[in-house]
């Protein structure tokens, strides 16, 4: 069979362009549509060496099956398939062409990104996977390397079915895996099928290795030993996700039944992105011109230009400084009696008030034109007491007031990590009493403590304990608790 080059027009219509990428199941091309004028991706199916006639009729009939199903799925966040043909033999997908980075070359760049920014990705890919079980499609192949990202921060997944549709073929002929399984799940390390919940495992660990910069079981070259510890061990807890590290470890599950579903993780994830900044690297950043050099700014002319602009620059900024202080509230004349309400708040420049009793004081203010009084952020002092103020808080309600506890963890925590309300009443039906020592906060939102657990029949239990917080509704809420 030929291998397409570029000019070939494929089903005589799409005419390729440039190769844009190859992999173990394929190559991508950017091609024109000659009918509707449009580019579009076509990806070649490769059909793999040493497998039989019967098994590549088998091969390409599933491809061309499960294809046709994914076209179906109609998602923002889904790479659409406009077509699925035959070349040469081969079956060829004809799909959006969306000018993007791959997560797997950002992670590549970066080593490891922001939890704000896998939130975000997370989010969107969760919210794609959970359109495609909705319609009874399994995607089987979520891995950063399939999941696309836009200069404007969409995420977008593709592949979707295909890996099982040439799934046989991704074994050769020596029976030896082909490539990675770094983002497999257990059971199909084991030789199940995949199934929605493998989907959920594999979405956690892309995003577990783009917090930790590597995937929860490392990438041996050795598959067969990757596939192995897949299969047997247990996921090293993640070490940077916190406040993520309680949806991960929930969606990192062993067991298939005990994961969340795909909407479960859409709502966790997207629960946590709002919490926190927008700190999107660019994915596929726009070179900027340089501007040529002005010859009349050179020389005493030059450095004239380069003072008269300081000299606005720094007039401009006093006026905005000034007005802006002449219309803040000044002092009351009453130091240390703060007007605030028993929560905790937060706006726009992250700055926060500590829960204090209610009180006001009228005064009298006097703003002269040549005194000024400004309004600066808290020290971080205030936010880290605001942090182990709520952990004593909260634990000084165990075990006895369970209801009101249960209000300070997020859904996800709620859902994931206490496994319910019937789960956090089981566990805390055990212990008479908790003492908390050794507290430590680091804003914006970690505290470790030591927590000395009593049992009822008179034991303890000691654990150095990492929690991540974020604020929801204004109040802190706990996201995450990781023991060691």
């Amino acid at each position: 069979m030929a291998v397409a080059t570029e000019g070939d027009l494929i089903a005589e219509r799409y005419k390729l362009v440039r190769k844009v990428g190859s992999g173990a199941m394929g190559t991508v091309w950017q091609a024109r549509d000659q009918l509707l004028r449009r580019d579009v991706a076509v990806k070649e199916l490769l059909v793999r060496t040493g497998m039989t006639e019967l098994q590549t009729d088998e091969a390409r009939n599933r491809a061309m099956r499960e294809a046709r199903l994914a076209a179906r799925l109609h998602h923002p966040n889904v790479i659409s398939i406009y077509d699925v043909v035959e070349y040469e033999g081969r079956p060829c997908l004809i799909m959006e062409y969306l000018p993007s980075q791959s997560l797997a070359d950002l992670i590549a760049e970066n080593g490891v990104l922001p939890v704000g920014t896998v939130a975000r990705i997370g989010t969107q890919i969760a919210s794609a996977l959970a359109a495609a079980h909705t319609a009874g499609i399994v995607h089987r192949d979520v891995k950063p390397a399939n999941v696309l990202l836009t200069g404007d921060n969409v995420a977008k997944l593709t592949d979707f079915g295909i890996s099982r549709a040439d799934g046989d073929a991704t074994v050769t002929a020596a029976g030896l895996l082909a490539g990675t399984p770094a983002y497999l799940p257990p059971e199909v390390a084991q030789g199940h099928d995949s199934v929605f919940a493998s989907d959920v495992y594999a979405l956690g660990a892309m995003l577990y290795a783009a917090v930790e910069g590597h995937p929860p079981f490392g990438t041996d070259d050795n598959a067969v030993a990757l596939l192995h510890r897949i299969a047997t061990e247990e996921v090293p807890p993640p070490e940077h996700a916190v406040p993520l590290t309680a949806t991960l470890v929930w969606m990192l599950r062993r067991d298939p039944k005990h994961r969340p579903e795909a909407k479960e993780v859409q709502d966790a994830l997207g629960a946590l992105a709002e919490s926190m900044p927008a700190e999107m690297p660019a994915p596929a950043p726009v070179p900027v011109e340089e501007a040529p050099p002005v010859a009349a700014a050179e020389g005493p002319d030059r450095r004239k230009v380069v003072a008269i602009a300081l000299i606005v620059g720094a007039v401009v900024i006093a006026i905005v400084v000034t007005v802006y202080a002449l219309n803040q509230p000044q002092p009351s004349s009453t130091a240390g009696s703060p007007s605030t309400t028993p929560s905790h708040t937060t706006t726009a420049s992250s700055t926060t008030t500590t829960p204090a009793p209610t009180s006001t004081t009228t005064g009298t203010t006097t703003t002269t034109s040549t005194t000024t009084t400004t309004s600066a952020a808290p020290p971080p002092a205030d936010v880290s007491s605001q942090l182990t103020a709520f952990i004593t808080d909260y634990y000084k309600l165990m075990p006895n007031d369970l209801q009101d506890g249960w209000g300070h963890l997020t859904a996800a925590y709620q859902s994931g990590t206490a496994g319910g309300f019937a789960g956090y009443q089981q566990f805390w039906s055990q212990f008479s009493g908790i003492d908390l020592s050794g507290i430590t906060a680091t804003p914006p939102g970690t505290v470790v403590a030591t927590l000395t657990y009593h049992y009822k029949n008179g034991g303890t239990r000691v654990e150095r304990t990492t929690f991540g917080l974020v604020q929801q509704d204004g109040a802190w809420k706990i996201a995450s608790s990781v023991v060691g």
